[in-house]
């Protein structure tokens, strides 16, 4: 759970973190907090798997989560507020403990079978957030926030990996799999999940080994 509120500002849908780890912050934070934000959030996915995200009201949302009007405004200043912020949660919680390059210790072999796993364990647990998101009822360019997101990823864990003896930049690499991933994902839902999640992630390790991961592991990240 995110314990800095991100930005207020409309224009964030256009920006990407920095780095993965300023969203997942382990600095401390007054539990009633991260308690609070927790119902907030938990509240907002709930009414937008009810109805429209453009009828749900503030007041929709904090007597979903039993608070009142003045605690919602302490931590958030709009509705769009609080999404950009469960958007920033659930995104980060796609990559698990992977997100921590520092304490994730494991080859590019066994990182991708640990991220496709939880990608799409994760999508089935929210589903109906990621199908409003995806139809962009609520944010219009999700899907380019996705993909940059899981790409800011990649280059972070290839960051050590010397561009000039790769075939393709590294930062092209990041690109393709994260367009991959999010093409995939917006596919699965539409199609109405056809495939398990244990069937998507061996699929996905499939393509990936068969194209930007063979190319990093001839680079010496096994």
């Amino acid at each position: 759970m995110p314990d800095k509120i991100p930005s207020p500002n409309p224009q964030l849908t256009n920006a990407i973190p920095q780095t993965i780890q300023q969203t997942t912050s382990t600095e401390r934070v007054d539990p009633r907090i991260l308690r609070t934000r927790a119902l907030l959030r938990d509240a907002l996915i709930h009414l937008m798997e009810q109805q429209p995200y453009d009828k749900i009201t503030i007041q929709d949302i904090t007597s979903r989560a039993t608070v009142n009007r003045k605690t919602f405004y302490l931590h958030y200043e709009s509705k769009d507020h609080l999404l950009f912020a469960v958007t920033d949660e659930l995104l980060g919680e796609l990559f698990g403990e992977a997100r921590d390059a520092s304490t994730f210790h494991q080859s590019i072999e066994e990182l991708q079978r640990y991220i496709a796993g939880r990608i799409f364990t994760y999508i089935i647990r929210y589903k109906r957030f990621f199908e409003v998101m995806f139809e962009r009822r609520a944010m219009f360019n999700f899907v380019q926030y996705m993909k940059q997101y899981i790409a800011r990823f990649y280059e972070e864990r290839f960051a050590a990996l010397d561009d000039a003896q790769l075939p393709v930049h590294k930062d092209v690499i990041a690109s393709y799999i994260s367009s991959a991933y999010v093409g995939v994902i917006h596919w699965w839902l539409r199609e109405g999940m056809p495939y398990t999640p244990e069937e998507m992630t061996e699929q996905m390790i499939a393509l990936n080994s068969n194209g930007p991961i063979r190319l990093i592991q001839q680079q010496g990240m096994e």
